[in-house]
């Protein structure tokens, strides 16, 4: 006689079959009320499947675009098998997808669709990141005069960053606005900027001194590593400009006069 299997064992066995339809599943333990066992996994499965795959269109919807529905589709059934969710929330069930599809050979002939999807996870976590009260221009002024090139700048939490070998962003807006013509894609790519402002994800993309600057303050530099980083791109860099700009979309938080840990914002 054998032994009932004990409860984690079952949730492995349930947790195999829902997302490798290959696996049998605790069909044993299942009780099927007038429906085989086996059907009901197979619903289950199938429900799971079409609300994480939902849960994927609703986060990258230029990749889908990109794709087309089919393939994005049969890409999502991979993913989920790769990547299992851990969690009911599914608002970060995306979060490796980039990589996948580095992976896929069906998606060589499109080498930009990775950076396009980091572009897409970054939108995500702008989005779900804290709200923070900004510092005004006077106060910074104030600050540099007190510290000066040592003082670190404390960017607003959802500020993120992706340099692209590809022009990232237009792929982006022509996805989900394509135009009359074709786009045609040059050489150059895009280095983003993405902010929460007005309850919406804003995206720039920046010149390279610009955002050499801006990331190097994403990152906890302190002034003088930021000029020098931009100054290394463009020698006629003006960094009080930038910080300007930065200040008016309301970016810049707080202080840190000397260098400490910090959680560091995401960049790709």
């Amino acid at each position: 006689m054998h032994a009932a299997p004990s409860l984690p064992e079952l949730q492995r066995q349930f947790m195999a079959a829902l997302y490798d339809p290959k696996a049998p599943g605790p069909l044993a333990c299942i009780a099927g009320n007038g429906l085989a066992p086996a059907a009901r996994l197979r619903i289950y499965r199938h429900g799971c499947n079409e609300t994480q795959t939902a849960a994927l269109r609703t986060t990258y919807p230029a990749v889908l675009a990109l794709v087309g529905d089919a393939f994005f589709n049969q890409m999502a059934r991979g993913y989920r098998r790769a990547h299992p969710s851990h969690s009911g929330n599914l608002q970060l069930f995306g979060d490796a997808l980039a990589g996948y599809v580095e992976t896929l050979p069906g998606c060589r002939s499109l080498p930009y669709l990775p950076d396009v999807a980091r572009l897409e996870w970054l939108r995500q976590l702008t989005i779900l990141a804290p709200d923070s009260s900004s510092i005004g221009l006077d106060s910074l002024a104030e600050a540099i005069r007190g510290t000066g090139d040592s003082l670190r700048i404390v960017l607003h939490p959802s500020l993120h960053v992706l340099k692209s070998r590809y022009p990232v962003l237009t792929l982006w807006n022509y996805a989900l606005r394509p135009g009359d013509e074709r786009l045609l894609l040059g050489e150059v790519g895009e280095s983003v900027v993405l902010w929460c402002e007005d309850g919406e994800v804003a995206m720039g993309a920046l010149d390279p001194a610009s955002f050499a600057c801006v990331a190097a303050l994403a990152q906890g530099s302190s002034l003088g590593e930021v000029h020098q980083a931009a100054a290394a791109v463009d020698p006629d860099f003006e960094l009080d400009t930038c910080l300007e700009s930065i200040g008016e979309h309301g970016l810049i938080v707080g202080f840190r006069p000397y260098a400490t840990p910090r959680e560091q914002p995401q960049t790709c």
